[in-house]
């Protein structure tokens, strides 16, 4: 059994549902957008794509005032208050938080794994600004050590915000700040979070649930790639929306369906996971210490 003492994990998807927080939102928010302007939902769905591709990101969605088919006179839906349950926005928000949980068992492992002294480090592609929201909501300041997350955008002046800038930061889990075009798959950047710690290859492995992002790249560091199966999911009425109004471009969707289906080169993972949990009948982990 292989000995780890330096885990580096991806997180949306792997950590956290995050297409199942992102579709229980965004699915409810366009479809009542939609109702109550009268705006068809192609349209409205043409336009978040380029909202969501200006900002590098399908989370810029509460961002309406810059979505040309939506008027100012349609600004008091998302605004006001209403007589019975929440306005547009109100709404929107209240279900990506309410939607926003770690996988079964996830909190738990990634506990026991740090009890045992293991450096546990995330790399992400979600901007730091949703990036810490979650770690905040989901309890994991303090339990993984370092995020490595790109930069992203500011947000909208037009965009009301209900917290200090500082409200979501981390009180013990540092944050390493990416260059904002940062992508997947960047095996340099896990050559660099390696380097930075001192860390072995040997005894790190790289867990993450996107055969052609993830996996790919830990293989081209030459990191043990785990292959966690359940977060990848490319089918079905969620990912078929989240395609609609993706910033991905054409080519990255085509990849990803192309790497689900084998149909490009690409070695088997060394390991693959159908729930997190399962990590621990797979290594010996022990207390990291830095490679001098």
């Amino acid at each position: 059994m292989k000995t780890v003492n330096f885990v580096i994990t991806d997180l949306d998807d792997t950590i956290w549902d995050w297409l199942e927080m992102w579709y229980m939102s965004f699915g409810p928010f366009i479809k009542r957008i939609a109702d109550e302007t009268k705006i068809d939902s192609k349209v409205l769905k043409a336009d978040f794509k380029k909202l969501h591709q200006k900002y590098g990101t399908t989370e810029m969605s509460f961002a309406y005032k810059e979505i040309s088919s939506i008027s100012p006179t349609f600004y008091p839906l998302f605004e006001n208050e209403v007589v019975a349950g929440k306005n547009i926005l109100h709404e929107y928000n209240s279900n990506k938080k309410k939607n926003l949980k770690a996988y079964d068992g996830v909190i738990e492992t990634l506990n026991l794994i740090k009890s045992k002294g293991v450096k546990i480090i995330a790399f992400t592609e979600s901007n730091v600004f949703f990036t810490k929201y979650r770690i905040k909501h989901l309890g994991l300041d303090g339990i993984i050590d370092t995020i490595y997350s790109p930069a992203g955008y500011d947000v909208p002046k037009s965009v009301y915000k209900h917290y200090n800038e500082d409200f979501w930061e981390p009180k013990i889990t540092k944050i390493r700040t990416l260059p904002k075009e940062t992508r997947k798959p960047n095996a340099e950047i896990l050559e660099t979070i390696v380097k930075d710690f001192g860390a072995e290859k040997d005894s790190s492995i790289y867990i993450g649930d996107k055969l052609d992002r993830d996996i790919f790249m830990a293989q081209q560091a030459g990191l043990t790639s785990v292959h966690a199966a359940y977060g990848h999911i490319i089918d079905g009425e969620k990912y078929s929306l989240l395609v609609d109004v993706t910033h991905w471009t054409d080519e990255d969707v085509v990849r990803e369906r192309n790497f689900k289906n084998q149909e490009l080169d690409i070695k088997a993972p060394d390991f693959t996971i159908s729930s997190f949990p399962q990590i621990m009948n797979l290594f010996n982990f022990t207390k990291f210490r830095k490679n001098d």
